[in-house]
């Protein structure tokens, strides 16, 4: 009897599952966890490098194949070439004297299966002693899954505050 109901139980437990499951859609969006967030964190990691340590590809790897980049100067590069082509063309000293660094990502879902980020750049020129800041801002970006991972499909850049350290 003991064993009956056990049996029971558990096709019960198993018909409810199965009703459970038959009711998420076909078309759900995978769950957007830690994991996402950090490869998308690592984005900004490759940009920044690829920029500094004059690596194209590693900088490339950054973007989707057709990302936009609208620079603070409202200059939009599209797609991969676009974007090669101004990595290529940088103003001086950017990617040869200076770091960038990325502080503060937030980094969030969005409806369409995407994510949204909002990150802080500062520029630090390195040639100097000390070295100096050389200006700030803040990236808005948008990031899709490629077959490849994640990538940034778009990105606009605000400039925040430029200024020069003088010595006391």
């Amino acid at each position: 009897m003991r064993r009956s109901h056990i049996l029971t139980a558990a096709g019960l437990l198993g018909v409810l599952a199965a009703l459970g499951w038959s009711q998420v859609p076909s078309n759900a969006q995978p769950a957007f966890t830690g994991a996402d967030i950090a490869e998308i964190q690592q984005l900004y990691v490759r940009y920044n490098q690829g920029l500094d340590f004059q690596d194209e590809e590693l900088y490339l790897s950054a973007w989707a194949d057709d990302a936009v980049f609208t620079t603070g100067g409202g200059i939009p590069y599209a797609g991969r070439e676009e974007i090669r082509k101004r990595f290529r063309d940088r103003p001086p000293p950017e990617g040869r004297t200076i770091t960038h660094n990325n502080t503060s990502s937030l980094i969030t879902p969005t409806a369409d299966g995407g994510a949204k980020g909002r990150t802080y750049w500062m520029v630090i020129d390195v040639n100097e002693a000390p070295p100096r800041i050389l200006a700030t801002g803040y990236y808005f970006d948008t990031f899709k899954r490629t077959p490849d991972g994640w990538r940034i499909a778009t990105r606009g850049s605000q400039r925040g505050w430029n200024w020069r350290l003088e010595s006391q």
